[in-house]
């Protein structure tokens, strides 16, 4: 039952079947119910036409019996009996046939008003099923031809009962229910193949689409799958492939695109190792010139275990492995010691600095994501901003959130340009001046990781050419521990 179709095939049959079941029930009841009532109809006028052909005089009573008195009857299916009683139960008369045997008779309750009686059903003596119809009445008062076949009149009320043996209703009711049956049977066996067929052609489009799936190989990522002239309730699942579809190219794509990127990245500095040992070995050096050689092989080797170190914190990221909040971080402190690794640069370069982050304000997060995170943002920063330009870092809170706003000067990004930059490995030639030691995943780490505590990166650039990067978090994590900003001195009371 694993398939489908075979769900369908046995829901489908099931159910016509017990319709079918319950439709031919209800139709042998009904043509039962309605035969035995036109069985029970004629015992009953038959009952009444005796005994209006009853007559007495008070001394005699002339009566007819079934089916000697009366003409017609032969062609009647079923034998007719009938019997005559008087009111105190004697048998007045009863036809040949019943052969000194009496019917089913109810005697008159005493008091009772009650002057008929229904059609019961019983068995005769031969085993055959039969119904009586019952009838108490009191025979027309008027006189009696004495040629007439008359019988001692008994100045009462008398019971005559009409019986018919139910052979033929029985083998009729029979031969009903078998054409009942083999109908019922050929129609399932109709339904079954209708259902077959109409299965078959309904989940035709589901084969379609399927056949559509595995045509597309890795290199053919851009199909699409048409939903023209497929049921509405199987283009939703098509529109869904697509989106999946989309996002696979999309991941493809970035594949193909990191790898370029990271063979591109390590292949300059191991090219700039490459050249540094050999112009070294080219010949002999003094002690002071291979230790300048050396160094220069130290920084270019720490530009790629820089690079690794970004690509394997953001595969973590990726994974979902970052740690959850649970330190208090001060941040001004910590801005203070991160710029400190950034001054020589920015010195050099004439750069102003500006903590705006109040001191005493705190916060739970993750003591080393975030170090990363602001260390990327001000490297960044100092990287891009103009010659003597500006740098500031400052917080905000608002509607539950929280966020480091970090900004700098002289960026000459257009806005299209702006929404690449958290883009793994993306450079914009125009603003960069020098290899960084990021080499294009500083923003992409940044973005990562405020994404890992339920956050978001937006990065903007203004007419006046200042750039800002802004990292909000909401005031609770994903674990639901505070992440929110608060003073130290200040206790709970100033949580965002």
């Amino acid at each position: 039952m694993n398939s489908l179709r075979a769900r369908l095939l046995v829901g489908m049959i099931g159910s016509f079947a017990l319709l079918l079941a319950v439709f031919g029930l209800v139709l042998d009841r009904v043509i039962e119910f309605t035969l035995v009532r036109e069985f029970d109809f004629y015992l009953q006028t038959l009952a009444e036409t005796l005994a209006a052909a009853a007559e007495a005089d008070g001394k005699h009573v002339t009566v007819k019996l079934v089916p000697e008195s009366l003409l017609g009857l032969a062609h009647v299916e079923g034998e007719l009996f009938s019997q005559y009683w008087t009111a105190d139960g004697a048998v007045l008369a009863r036809s040949q046939n019943l052969g000194g045997r009496d019917l089913p008779h109810s005697p008159r309750e005493a008091g009772s008003t009650d002057d008929r009686s229904g059609v019961l059903p019983f068995k005769l003596w031969d085993g055959r099923g039969g119904r009586v119809a019952q009838l108490r009445f009191r025979p027309n008062a008027r006189p009696v031809a004495e040629t007439s076949p008359s019988l001692p009149g008994t100045g009462g009320s008398l019971t005559v009962a009409v019986a018919r043996d139910t052979t033929d209703l029985e083998s009729h009711i029979r031969q009903l229910r078998g054409l009942l049956l083999a109908a019922g049977i050929g129609a399932m066996g109709v339904g079954a193949v209708v259902s077959v067929i109409v299965i078959r052609r309904s989940l035709q489009p589901l084969s379609e689409v399927a056949a559509g799936i595995a045509a597309i190989g890795s290199d053919e990522l851009s199909t699409r799958l048409s939903a023209a002239a497929l049921p509405e309730e199987i283009v939703p699942l098509v529109c869904r492939l697509n989106e999946l579809l989309q996002r696979l190219e999309g991941a493809f794509v970035r594949e193909r695109s990191l790898t370029a990127d990271v063979a591109h990245e390590l292949r300059t500095p191991l090219a700039g190792i490459l050249a540094t040992v050999g112009v070294t070995l080219s010949a002999d050096r003094t002690a002071a010139e291979y230790q300048e050689a050396f160094e220069d092989v130290r920084g270019i080797a720490r530009q790629m275990r820089a690079m690794i170190e970004n690509l394997l914190t953001l595969a973590r990221l990726d994974a979902g492995q970052a740690p959850a909040p649970q330190e208090t971080v001060e941040l001004h402190e910590m801005v203070a010691r991160i710029w400190r690794s950034c001054e020589p640069l920015a010195a050099a370069r004439g750069l102003v600095f500006v903590n705006e982050v109040p001191d005493g304000l705190c916060c739970l997060a993750d003591r080393t994501a975030l170090g990363v995170l602001l260390s990327n943002l001000l490297e960044n920063a100092v990287q891009y901003a103009d010659d003597r330009g500006r740098i500031w870092v400052s917080v905000q809170r608002a509607n539950g959130t929280a966020s480091f706003v970090v900004a700098n000067s002289g960026c000459t990004l257009t806005g299209d340009q702006v929404a690449r930059v958290f883009d793994r490995f993306w450079r914009a030639d125009a603003a960069r001046r020098e290899a960084s030691l990021h080499v294009g995943l500083g923003l992409a780490l940044v973005r990562r990781i405020a994404e890992s505590w339920g956050g978001t990166a937006m990065a903007t650039v203004d007419g006046e050419g200042t750039f800002q990067v802004q990292v909000a978090w909401p005031s609770h994590d994903r674990s639901g521990v505070t992440a929110g900003l608060f003073h130290r001195d200040g206790g709970s009371g100033e949580r965002s």
